[in-house]
């Protein structure tokens, strides 16, 4: 049996994200409770999937056995209770959570464990994508964007909603994804109008090379992210990308691509499988009309299924496309759903509860509870992906909503010493007489 390497240990994750909100001081002297242990007491409620903070406060307030295990396997010296641990987050910087994950990349790294996600050789493919985590038409605070629905009629109304860019490490070939960012599309202090997710990807970007500033990457994007300023932005930063063009947003582009002829187009059709495939790729061409001075590779991929179904996809790239990789870049643009569906699906459908409400506060409360909740899934992903223990109770019970409804009963009916002992126990459960 392969054993799981001390720096993927649950322990020695959580101890990482200790490390690190350790840095955080309190401003007044009075609070008895840390700021690391409100951090840790949060990362340990989006751990055990807890369904609300009042019911994790109640939990642990009555006992004995639960609040043993929080101090024992999170390192909290204080346990807060919600309204505590709500009041002194809210403020709190959300770089404490971006600097966690940047210590974590940094841990599978140095292990080479990261090369696992290296595509072409050489980069790592990062999808970029946004996603809504609160709406609400009463619960707002001055960061929340709004939208007014039916304006101008007796049933109009106001919405507030929160959203973040989130930017995830993925691969064709790995399940896993690896969060490596988020930025929240906010409204700064007197803004009237709404922030965006362009401006936000913006400043993810800013961040991403600040922290990464060596890291080969390619940024796979949506139809928004194929725009001009973003591209320029994109070269700014050191960054390759293949990012998704509609016919819609790009008709001089396709127009121009469809009017190329051999040898500046190069095509491939085969059939794999059953399943016919398309490629067609063709250098320099202009973005658009009011960027002409961008030119990018048009890369077409369409296929036709064994029932007949069609699907086309097109994208534009900085990358060297050839008879070599044509292949490999379409299945690097297409690991863009990852972001979809591994990242933002697993954390709104499958026991994360992403949507809930928590607590929303006046100042960054939301947006760091979003990101916190984002961190206990990045910790999830690395044992899923290097925790033997771990990756055996994920497949004896086959289900991850499952699993954490197993986690919660163990940490109410026996007392833990280590994180080992806990999946130990899973797999081998003790035999208790009542």
């Amino acid at each position: 049996m392969y054993n799981t390497r001390n720096q993927f240990t649950q322990q020695a994750l959580l101890k990482q994200a200790k490390e690190v909100f350790d840095k955080s001081k309190s401003d007044n002297n009075f609070y008895k409770i840390s700021n690391s242990d409100c951090l840790m007491s949060c990362l340990a409620v989006f751990s055990l999937k807890s369904p609300s903070l009042l019911q994790f406060d109640n939990s642990h307030k009555n006992d004995i056995v639960l609040k043993n295990n929080l101090k024992v396997l999170y390192n909290i010296a204080d346990i807060p209770s919600d309204t505590q641990m709500r009041d002194r987050l809210d403020g709190l910087p959300l770089r404490l959570v971006s600097d966690v994950m940047k210590s974590l990349i940094a841990t599978i790294q140095r292990s080479k464990e990261l090369e696992k996600w290296k595509f072409l050789n050489k980069y790592y493919l990062v999808s970029l994508d946004g996603t809504q985590f609160f709406s609400s038409k009463e619960v707002h605070c001055p960061c929340c964007c709004e939208k007014v629905y039916n304006r101008g009629t007796d049933k109009e109304y106001k919405n507030y909603h929160h959203q973040m860019v989130v930017g995830s490490i993925v691969h064709p070939k790995m399940r896993q994804v690896l969060p490596i960012g988020f930025e929240p599309i906010v409204k700064s202090d007197g803004d009237k109008k709404n922030d965006c997710e362009r401006n936000a990807s913006k400043r993810w970007l800013t961040n991403f090379r600040r922290d990464h500033p060596q890291l080969s990457t390619i940024i796979i994007g949506d139809g928004l992210s194929s725009n001009g300023p973003f591209i320029k932005n994109l070269e700014e930063h050191r960054c390759k990308y293949i990012l998704v063009a509609k016919d819609d947003d790009h008709k001089s582009l396709m127009e121009h691509f469809w009017a190329g002829k051999s040898p500046d187009i190069v095509e491939h059709s085969e059939t794999v499988d059953g399943i016919k495939k398309s490629y067609r790729y063709m250098e320099n061409v202009p973005l658009n009309d009011s960027h002409p001075d961008i030119l990018v590779t048009v890369v077409y991929y369409e296929q036709i299924d064994k029932k007949g179904v069609r699907r086309k996809w097109v994208w534009v790239t900085n990358l060297e496309v050839n008879k070599q990789n044509f292949r490999d870049i379409v299945e690097g643009g297409r690991c863009r759903w990852k972001i979809e569906n591994e990242t933002f699906n697993t954390l709104k459908n499958q026991g994360y509860n992403f949507e809930h409400n928590y607590g929303h506060g006046k100042k960054t409360l939301s947006n760091l509870m979003a990101g916190m909740m984002l961190l206990a899934f990045f910790i999830d992903q690395i044992l899923e992906a290097f925790n033997v223990r771990f990756q055996f109770v994920l497949n004896k019970y086959n289900s991850k909503k499952v699993t954490w409804e197993h986690l919660r009963m163990m940490f109410r009916l026996f007392r833990i010493s280590t994180w080992d002992a806990l999946y130990g126990a899973f797999l081998d459960p003790p035999v208790t007489d009542i």
